[in-house]
């Protein structure tokens, strides 16, 4: 008995030592670098300030900023990103071959604080460092392969040793009560799965923690409810974004007309789409099978290029992709010409997609976090100059930063009304 007694609290002391390091283990990789809060921070800052003019690996208005991080030390980018203008004028080398090389361009000052700027560092260093699969985890050397192994390997011998200390309790446990039987000592009942199921404890507990896991479900969907990020419906003609404002690099308004004049972006009629494919009648991937079905909906005659008299012209049904509930206001005007934002800010990089899908949730919390972020710029920009108060506030140095929360961009009745 005492030999059995030793060896389970040996067990017990091992399975304590191995649990402990299992757990040590699995949180040193459960957390991706995509889940760190600072990145996450920055990246909301960088989609909220910088896509417009940058990307992580391919250069847009500005250079491309992978490797920004390792190419100056962060007191130059304080400085650089706060005011670059002011760094060219004092003669700063660095700062006039990046002005010289984009042919006097100047770039927007940001006075943020230096904890937001390490934050978009972060970001932009993941992005570079950190390979994306299919499913958003990392590969390659970053991925906690080795680490898993090991911790499937520990979980094992954890079950296997406490499958030992079950069989050995069970053991202790009959030859106990063989000896209070042979000394006539009373043995107490058992306890079967039964017993505990009647317990008023255990129904409570299980009870409380069922409505808990309904109430958090509840509330989880009822968030969920209407929202479709990523969100890739089938079109019924094959149209790559990526050829059209990618590659042959045609202004999203050019389709898209609305945006910068109204409420909605509008879908382009066939006839915007016939300004050029009266002449293009052939793309490079899917030959003229594709564009065929504009002809086909318009009533174009390719042979005689002319429109077919009398034709009854079949309107083509693109599927919207990028849909908000019925009480929510949202102008693509205000957005586009007033907050001269970039299509990507709320559509991601629509010029490399071959199907467009929603980049962005489109929740009211995603919406709230830009307008806390983003910087309204008030140079040059006649829609903001009845803000005389902080225009004021700015010259003499009272602000730093105006953002669309100080315009009223997180009040209620904004959005809802």
């Amino acid at each position: 008995m005492k030999i059995l007694c030793n060896t389970k609290s040996r067990i017990a002391g091992l399975l304590l030592i191995l649990l402990t390091f299992l757990a040590l283990q699995t949180n040193s990789f459960a957390q991706t670098p995509r889940e760190d809060p600072v990145y996450l921070k920055g990246e909301t800052i960088f989609k909220a300030n910088c896509t417009s003019c940058h990307k992580v690996h391919d250069k847009l208005v500005g250079p491309a900023l992978a490797g920004v991080y390792d190419k100056y030390d962060s007191e130059w980018l304080y400085s650089w990103i706060k005011n670059s203008q002011a760094m060219v004028e004092a003669g700063d080398p660095d700062a006039v071959k990046i002005f010289n090389e984009y042919n006097g361009s100047v770039m927007t000052a940001f006075n943020i604080p230096n904890e937001e700027i390490d934050a978009v560092l972060q970001y932009i260093k993941v992005e570079t460092e950190v390979p994306v699969v299919a499913d958003g985890g990392p590969i390659g050397e970053n991925a906690p392969q080795e680490g898993s192994q090991m911790a499937i390997f520990l979980a094992i011998i954890a079950l296997i040793l406490l499958a030992i200390m079950f069989i050995l309790n069970r053991v202790t446990g009959t030859l106990n009560e063989l000896v209070r039987e042979k000394m006539g000592m009373l043995v107490p009942e058992k306890w079967t799965f039964g017993d505990l199921m009647k317990s008023k404890k255990v129904i409570t507990l299980a009870s409380l923690a069922l409505i808990i896991f309904v109430g958090y479900k509840t509330v989880d969907n009822a968030q969920r409810l209407g929202r479709q990020q990523n969100y890739q419906p089938a079109q019924p003609i094959k149209f790559s974004h990526e050829l059209h404002a990618g590659i042959n690099e045609i202004e999203c308004q050019y389709c898209h007309a609305g945006a910068a004049k109204g409420k909605s972006a509008m879908i382009p009629s066939a006839n915007v789409c016939m300004n050029c494919h009266k002449a293009i009648k052939e793309g490079p991937k899917y030959g003229t099978e594709e564009i065929a079905k504009i002809y086909n909906a318009i009533g174009w005659d390719v042979e005689n290029q002319a429109y077919i008299e009398g034709y009854e012209q079949k309107p083509i049904e693109w599927i919207r992709i990028h849909n908000l509930p019925d009480h929510v206001y949202f102008s693509h005007a205000q957005h586009v010409t007033a907050g001269q934002l970039e299509c990507q800010t709320c559509h991601g990089e629509v010029q490399e997609m071959e199907e467009v899908y929603q980049y962005s949730s489109l929740g009211m919390g995603w919406c709230v976090n830009c307008h806390r972020n983003t910087e309204v710029d008030f140079k040059g920009n006649d829609y903001y100059q009845i803000y005389e108060k902080f225009h004021e506030q700015m010259k003499s140095g009272e602000m730093k930063k105006v953002t669309v929360e100080d315009i009223g961009g997180v009040e209620c009745q904004k959005c809802h009304y």
